[in-house]
């Protein structure tokens, strides 16, 4: 993914127009872990094997405006932040505080990642090498552009995470849920197309019922966070 990509994001959440492409939720008073949509599905989308949201740690600054942005790949993490709130010492910040201790409470063993100077220029490499090196990451390789930290090489003295739900309107839940039923009409439609042509679905009925039961699920999400709230 481009940093172009990554920036508009960023401006996206700043304008507050990325409600159904961008999923938040705050895990410190600076960072946000985010589920992002590239585009939103359509009936006419290629079927393919690979397809997936892409996870983030989006950073603010003091002022609440999205400055940064780290892009989740497991076996490594593409940082990025807006020119102007280069140097300031927010993404360290956020990565040592928030970002690195959430990976590995959520299980991650060790996190690797990749900084090649050909590809962002000797500049940036030397910034990014900087950042990693006063993290605790060390080099896997005689060249330094591979880099690996274990939980036991954190300093988790530093550690400030603050993870709390993000309130959703009755508004908004009843949208999904007529979402999900609209789901479960559509694969009952198919069902009744695949039993009558070729006397097979597959069981995708039963599917169908799976999903249909989700309304009724997320009625009791809905009831739980509004529990929580008070």
């Amino acid at each position: 993914m481009t940093e172009r990509e990554i920036r508009k994001y960023i401006d996206r959440l700043n304008s507050e127009k990325a409600d159904e492409l961008i999923f938040t939720r705050p895990i410190s008073k600076t960072v946000d872990v985010a589920k992002v949509w590239t585009e939103q599905p359509k009936m006419t989308d290629n079927i393919v094997g690979n397809f997936r949201s892409f996870r983030f740690f989006f950073i603010r600054d003091d002022s609440g405006q999205y400055i940064g942005a780290v892009l989740d790949m497991y076996q490594d993490l593409h940082w990025y932040v807006v020119p102007k709130s280069r140097k300031r010492g927010h993404l360290t910040t956020a990565l040592k505080e928030s970002i690195l201790p959430y990976l590995f409470c959520d299980g991650r063993e060790s996190q690797t990642i990749t900084i090649e100077k050909d590809a962002i220029g000797e500049k940036n490499y030397l910034s990014s090498k900087g950042v990693a090196i006063k993290l605790g990451f060390e080099p896997r390789n005689e060249e330094e552009t591979e880099f690996e930290l274990k939980p036991t090489d954190l300093n988790w003295d530093n550690v400030n995470l603050e993870e709390d739900n993000v309130r959703i309107s009755s508004e908004r839940f009843e949208i999904l849920r007529k979402r999900v039923f609209y789901a479960y009409k559509m694969l009952c439609k198919i069902s009744d197309e695949l039993l009558i042509k070729v006397d097979n679905d597959e069981g995708l009925r039963e599917v169908a019922d799976e999903v249909r039961n989700y309304t009724w699920r997320i009625d009791d999400i809905e009831w739980k966070s509004k529990r929580t709230k008070r």
